[in-house]
């Protein structure tokens, strides 16, 4: 297997219905470039569409797909903090300074 350069895309979306839609979807296919799994990829869409929707003010979401996963920092305005890991706790959600950080490990293939 060769190694994939790592890739970043960072964009900055309003948390209105259409924003929140465009950050999730950006999420989605960051994660299928890290090679997290379908279902896995759409539970963390509709996760991040509802931490950025709880943000309720404009965020910077910055996804970075490797080898290894896809690492995502969300930075809301300070007093949504709480909200938008409250919505990502059930990936490890942290707060690491003004952004909540989220690390997504590609799950490794077996044969059987």
């Amino acid at each position: 297997m060769t190694l994939q350069e790592q890739t970043t895309v960072t964009v900055r979306c309003q948390t209105t219905e259409g924003g929140a839609e465009v950050g999730a979807q950006v999420v989605l296919a960051m994660a299928a470039r890290a090679g997290i799994p379908p279902l896995a990829a759409d539970r963390l869409r509709g996760d991040v569409r509802e931490a950025l929707r709880a943000a309720n003010a404009a965020v910077e979401l910055r996804c970075s797909a490797r080898d290894g996963g896809l690492e995502m920092a969300i930075s809301p305005p300070g007093e949504a903090l709480d909200a938008v890991k409250a919505a990502l706790d059930g990936h490890g959600a942290e707060i690491d300074g003004d952004a909540v950080v989220i690390r997504v490990r590609r799950t490794p293939l077996q044969s059987v």
